[in-house]
């Protein structure tokens, strides 16, 4: 969704985009993964442009802030999932970029998060779409906008 809106599918057929920057847009995205689930977040920190466009939509609300505030949030959660026991995954797939050009490109990927509580078998604990811009800055490819629709309710007292 864009504002809310279904995403236009228009020509996202066509073949008028740099394979190279396409592929390393995808790997931004393996990166961001990695870097989130192994706690290193000031690695993490270095895939977004200097002041990125971050949302977080659930249950038809939109919660936005800007990095600083972000990163923190992300290390006090984190910290819980370490106290815990619980190691996270993240599963990123069907791509789908619905413009792209030499310097920047949108679109979107599902999200699937597992949870390894207490080195048990792997549970599905959320889905989602990322929805993104990228834009390349002296030749490598940024997130500059991210935004997370999670499929779930928030579940009350729930972190």
């Amino acid at each position: 969704m864009v504002d809310g809106q279904p995403a236009p599918v228009g020509d996202v057929g066509g073949v008028f985009f740099d394979v190279a920057d396409r592929l390393a847009i995808i790997n931004l995205f393996g990166v961001y993964a990695y870097t989130y689930d192994e706690n290193r977040l000031d690695e993490f920190r270095k895939l977004f442009t200097e002041s990125p466009e971050l949302v977080l939509q659930q249950d038809g609300h939109n919660l936005s802030g800007d990095i600083d505030a972000v990163m923190s949030l992300l290390a006090v959660r984190k910290e819980a999932f370490k106290a815990e026991n619980n190691r996270r995954r993240h599963a990123l797939n069907s791509y789908w970029f619905s413009r792209q050009s030499a310097s920047e490109a949108t679109g979107h990927c599902y999200v699937q998060v597992f949870a390894i509580k207490d080195g048990g078998p792997p549970c599905p604990d959320l889905t989602g779409r990322y929805e993104f811009t990228a834009v390349k800055q002296h030749g490598v490819w940024r997130l500059s906008r991210w935004v997370l629709a999670i499929d779930q309710r928030q579940r009350h007292g729930a972190r």
